[in-house]
């Protein structure tokens, strides 16, 4: 490795040892449980954060692969660690595009959440009441713009109604990731786009409290920025499900890690990319 920079630190942990702050997307853990099986490989390793005063670690990017490898039977999980306290690691927060649904249909199932208040807004209302906590969410469409007033009378982020928001279309629609609410920029890339939803900014400690009171938070809106990120480190699934312990499998890593950086086959790029293939 031809840099300064400290290797990522690459563990194996019990697959049971992981928690999920937010919820599976069944679609995406279906085609990432096909695409796994067909590679035979994890490409990229979840990334993960110590839940303080306990052995088990919270996933901060990475639900629907940890999902998927834990419905494939896969007794451990090749996982990067850090933390939030790590130079760096940001939590920011992404939109969905909701498409491929009956707009219809998605109205419907709106009426049917329970205490749902949705109250027509501007743009600069909606984001407003979010950042005071005075909606969970808001909605925009080729309407216009909704806020969904908070349920709760406390101060701080209505879980339980951003949930039952996102289970309206949840395996039904089809969910893109957006960063940011103008429905000007997003309706060209999407033909099928019936709305966006926009969620609060939520904190670590929001990550953390939900991870230790088994709370879920509906799956693609964390979005954790991580510095210095493992990709393309192609563990085998065959060491993943394999009958070995813990041990031998920990051992097994570092061999191979040792390997890797004989062969001089680590590279740090430091510049931003993107990446066509995910």
């Amino acid at each position: 490795m031809r840099d300064s920079k400290v290797l990522p630190d690459l563990r194996m942990l019990p697959a049971s040892s992981l928690v999920t702050h937010e919820d599976s997307d069944p679609r995406r853990v279906d085609k990432l449980k096909e695409r796994l099986r067909k590679e035979g490989r994890l490409k990229n390793p979840p990334i993960v954060a110590p839940i303080p005063g306990t052995d088990r670690f919270v996933v901060l990017d990475g639900a629907n692969r940890t999902n998927a490898l834990t419905k494939m039977g896969a007794p451990h999980i090749v996982a990067q660690v850090v933390s939030y306290g790590d130079p760096g690691v940001e939590l920011d927060t992404w939109y969905h595009v909701v498409a491929g649904m009956d707009p219809l249909a998605f109205e419907n199932a709106l009426t049917e959440i329970t205490e749902l208040k949705l109250e027509a807004c501007s743009l600069e209302e909606a984001r407003e009441a979010l950042s005071t906590y005075q909606a969970a969410a808001y909605i925009v469409n080729e309407g216009g713009v909704r806020q969904v007033c908070n349920s709760g009378s406390q101060i701080g982020h209505d879980i339980d109604m951003l949930n039952k928001v996102v289970g309206a279309y949840r395996g039904k629609a089809d969910i893109y990731r957006a960063s940011n609410d103008i429905w000007e920029i997003q309706k060209p890339y999407y033909p099928g786009i019936i709305a966006l939803v926009i969620f609060p900014r939520l904190t670590p400690s929001d990550i953390l409290t939900a991870a230790r009171e088994g709370k879920k938070i509906p799956s693609g809106i964390t979005r954790h920025i991580i510095p210095a990120r493992a990709l393309n480190i192609n563990i085998s699934l065959s060491v993943l499900e394999a009958d070995w312990s813990l041990e031998h499998k920990r051992e097994w890593l570092q061999e191979w890690l040792m390997e890797r950086m004989a062969a001089n086959a680590i590279r740090y790029y430091s510049e931003s990319t993107f990446t066509f293939d995910e």
